[in-house]
């Protein structure tokens, strides 16, 4: 990216507002480890840090507030750089979601990478990375290894068939982690901030990889190499009708900051 780009960006992004969204749609997600589908140190999992994860992905009802506040991320107005023509196309105009055709409360889609990391940043806080991603998604909840393989095998049939033209409201898969955060199967699959891992520069985009990926020897982990082989084949300026977002925020920075979601 030539530096005048990176520049514009970074205005962008820093004269961003947002109206402030409440403190208790954000959950603490304590430090941990997990195993990736991805080469990893052997017989190291990967570490992360504690860190706060909203509780569901942003709708399209907040998500009308940021591009009211912020003239730059409409949709007639954003640079071609920054989204594909088919953002926000969904919407009736600029500033109607058509909220009485799709919906309430359903996660906002058709965005760019670009433009869910400046609404994060708006927010006082930043998309979360793939691992934290990846690490909220595994604390949950399983009586048997029965039950982990038959919801494995629904999520596997979940992304072969997202349905982009009908989405629930947020919070109604009844799918939650351990420690509250909703959703991270079953309604839309969401950007993070490292979506490209270094190692997809070395692999192609077919079942083989699939299959390579596929480290941990489960059901489950199949699932998750299917998620990792789908991002890889995003753009940051990619804006599809089953991508959404929710943002993290930093532990050391969640009270101190005045004007955060």
């Amino acid at each position: 990216m030539k530096p005048w780009l990176k520049y514009l960006l970074a205005v962008m992004v820093l004269a961003t507002t947002i109206p402030s969204r409440a403190q208790s749609d954000r959950v603490f997600v304590p430090a941990g480890s997990f195993h990736s589908v991805l080469p990893e140190i052997k017989g190291e999992p990967n570490k992360v840090d504690a860190f706060y994860l909203d509780v569901t992905a942003v709708t399209n009802e907040e998500f009308v507030d940021f591009v009211t506040e912020n003239k730059e991320w409409r949709r007639s107005e954003v640079p071609s750089i920054f989204a594909n023509d088919s953002y926000l196309d969904h919407w009736k105009s600029d500033l109607d979601p058509g909220i009485e055709e799709t919906g309430a409360q359903r996660p906002v889609t058709r965005i760019s990478w670009y433009s869910a990391n400046a609404y994060c940043s708006a927010a006082g806080g930043r998309l979360p990375t793939l691992n934290e991603w990846e690490y909220s998604a595994q604390l949950l909840k399983f009586e048997s290894p029965e039950e982990m393989n038959e919801f494995s095998k629904e999520l596997i049939g979940w992304y072969s068939r997202v349905n982009a033209n009908f989405i629930g409201a947020v919070g109604s898969t009844d799918i939650e982690t351990a420690y509250g955060v909703k959703d991270q199967f079953g309604l839309v699959m969401e950007w993070v901030e490292n979506f490209k891992p270094i190692i997809a520069n070395d692999l192609s985009l077919d079942c083989g990889t699939v299959g390579r990926l596929q480290k941990l020897g489960n059901i489950y982990s199949y699932a998750a190499s299917i998620r990792f082989i789908t991002r890889m084949s995003f753009s940051p300026e990619s804006t599809t009708g089953m991508l959404g977002f929710r943002c993290a925020y930093d532990v050391e920075t969640k009270d101190t900051t005045k004007n955060s979601l």
